[in-house]
Order: structure tokens, then sequence, then C-alpha cells
């Protein structure tokens, strides 16, 4: 028998809810629909988002918008309290660290212009998630939201999330991260840049230009490095604190369940909450065809034999789907008994509206927006 779809319901005190899951499962479209959901219930929610599809950066109102721009949607006043988004920058964050703790105006100018700076920021390990995490840890502390929906990076490893304030921490924790940015003047020569042989060669290489970027890099990191270690540790506590929830989304394809079930036993080892699983675009179930004696006799005439057979096929494929959908959810269920799972039925086209997004909300928490009650 088919276990009926779960509610997904949050507990009091939860500020921050983590979308997590395989890549290409809808995660995205579920933040949104949770962050819907919420502001249906009357609570300031906004929704931090990476690189949605055009289709739904459309539909939340993020289209031609600036990266670091906090929108509100438009329309979502009409289906409750009205819903803000955000699509996150990663050096929009690193840059706002770095103006706030540098030790002056200039030196935060200085750093923000640097080439090294601008090429740590785009290729460190871990700067998508660390930046991620640092802006919603932020969003916390300015106190204006009820709830704070991330939608979490589309890394090829979803654990790179949950390790990058750690090794960002780590790594600036370095003890010669720390020495290096404490003077330019003592770098240089522990580097060995301050012998005239080794700066012609670099200035042959990269020019004077590089080497004084260097050493201003070097020097003005060291202002801003603590409190990039303070966030570190405070981004890796937030996770796991009772204030933080997380819903992984997931479809019913074998791969895409073996990485869910993979990460929610990491996400349960780490302390994080987990408060339910979104089993997204599942095929409904279908009762099965008649026998073939009586669909040649209703239909062979009409359709022919050739196209009655592809027919078959086709409802045999889908049904087969199907079933793969129920057994996928048997087997969550008997792994994390007590986990509520709520399945969604696939959509075609997918939700990207309003009020197709409110809907799917509504079907994952049982909260009714405005819209859904009027209807």
């Amino acid at each position: 028998m088919r276990a009926e779809s779960a509610r997904l319901t949050f507990p009091e005190g939860r500020k921050v809810l983590l979308t997590v899951g395989p890549g290409g499962v809808g995660k995205t479209t579920v933040a949104a629909a949770l962050g819907l959901s919420a502001a249906a219930q009357g609570k300031k929610v906004i929704v931090v988002t990476i690189d949605p599809s055009r289709r739904l950066a459309q539909a939340l109102g993020l289209a031609d918008r600036s990266a670091s721009e906090v929108v509100t949607v438009p329309g979502s006043e009409a289906l409750g309290e009205p819903l803000d988004c955000l699509l996150l920058d990663t050096r929009a964050v690193f840059d706002a660290i770095v103006r706030g703790y540098s030790k002056s105006e200039e030196a935060a100018r200085t750093m923000l212009d640097n080439r090294i700076y601008q090429a740590t920021v785009q290729y460190l390990g871990g700067a998508l998630e660390y930046a991620a995490i640092a802006r919603v840890h932020m969003l916390v502390s300015e106190g204006k939201y009820d709830l704070i929906v991330l939608d979490t990076p589309p890394t090829a490893n979803a654990i790179d999330f949950l390790e990058a304030p750690g090794r960002i921490g780590e790594l600036l924790n370095n003890p010669a991260a720390k020495f290096l940015a404490t003077s330019s003047r003592l770098s240089m020569r522990f580097l060995g840049l301050a012998s005239s042989m080794m700066m012609k060669v670099l200035e042959a290489m990269g020019g004077g230009q590089f080497i004084g970027e260097l050493g201003a890099f070097l020097g003005e990191f060291g202002s801003a490095l603590g409190e990039f270690q303070r966030r570190a540790g405070d981004v890796a506590q937030l996770l796991v604190s009772s204030s933080t929830g997380v819903v992984l989304a997931t479809s019913s394809n074998d791969f895409s369940v073996r990485e869910a079930k993979a990460f929610l036993d990491v996400l349960r080892d780490r302390g994080l909450h987990v408060d339910g699983v979104v089993l997204n675009r599942v095929d409904p179930a279908l009762a099965p065809l008649a026998h073939d004696s009586v669909l040649r006799e209703a239909f062979g005439d009409a359709l022919g034999a050739d196209a009655l057979q592809r027919a078959v096929e086709v409802y045999d494929d889908a049904r087969a789907q199907s079933e793969r959908s129920r057994k996928v959810r048997e087997d969550l269920d008997h792994s994390y008994p007590g986990l509520p799972v709520c399945t969604v039925e696939r959509m075609s086209p997918p939700p990207s509206g309003l009020e197709s997004l409110a809907e799917m909300g509504a079907n994952i928490t049982a909260v009714r927006s405005s819209a859904t009650r009027s209807t």
C-alpha cells in the first residue's frame, strides 16, 4: 500500500532553512516554493538563491537585476507577506567583509582593486560555499527577516558546502598565512623577493606592478583576516544550531536517490537538523492496462496495430517510472523512519509562475496562500 505524502512542518525558532540535494532535481524551485509558503503565513522571508533558471528568475523578479541587490518579488504581496529574493554573488560577500573590517577606507579600496585578491575570491576552493552561508549569517545578524531560505550552491559534491567554513577557517588560521599577512616588507623578505635578482625575474614574468600588488595584498589582507576567521567559526556554528533546519530535495531516479541518501547520513552525522525530504517530479500512479484483446477491440480500428503497440509501450514505460517512484518513497520511509517525505508530482511545464510556485509550497507544507484559498 502506498504511503500518503507527508507535509513538512518546522519547529518554532527556525530562522534559517537550507535546501540541499543533488543537482538537477528542482532544488531552487523547492526553495522558492518554501519561501512563498512561509510568506503566506505572514512571515517576513527572503530566499537567497544561486543562478536560478531563466524562467524561475523571471518569476521571482531576479531577471536583469544586480547580483547583490535584494529584490521584492513583484506580485508576491497578493499571496501573503511580500517575498524578498537575493541572487548570491561571491565577490559581493567577500567585498562587504573587506569594507567592513579593513583598517581604513583607503586600505579597503586598495584590497578590492588588487588583482591577487580578485583571483583569490574567484578561484579559492570553497569560496562560493563559504560566501553563501556567510551571507545568510549577515542576514541573521541584521534581524530583518523571520525566515531565510538558502538554495545551496550547485556543487558537484554537496559535502563541499558543509566543509567550506572549516576549510576557509583552516586556510586563514594557517601560521604561514598569518605570517605572510603581517607585513608586506617582512613577507617580501621571507619569500626571497627582496633580492635584486629575484625581483628582476619576477618583474620580467609579471612586471613591477605584480610585485607591488603582491606586497599590498600580503600587507592589507591581515587587517581583514581576523574577521574572515571569526565568520568561518560563526557560520559553522550556525549550521548546527537549532535555528537552522534542512530540507533535502531529490527526484526518484536511481542516481539522485543514492546521492540523497548518502547526504542525509552525512547531515545527521554532522549534527544538522533535517526537517524533511521533498521527493520532487514524481510520476503519478497508473493503473494496469486492459488485456490486449480489449484494447484492440476498442482502439485497433482507429489507431492501427503499429500505433496501438507504440501507445501501449509508452504507457508501460510511464507506469514503470511511477512504480520506481513508489519504491523510492518506500525505501526512504524504511531507511529513515520518522523523517517526513513529501512527494510532489511532476508538472509539465515545471512550476515557474508565482501561483504555481505558491501551490507547490502549499502542497509541501499544507499552508494555503491567500490566492490558493480563494480558488
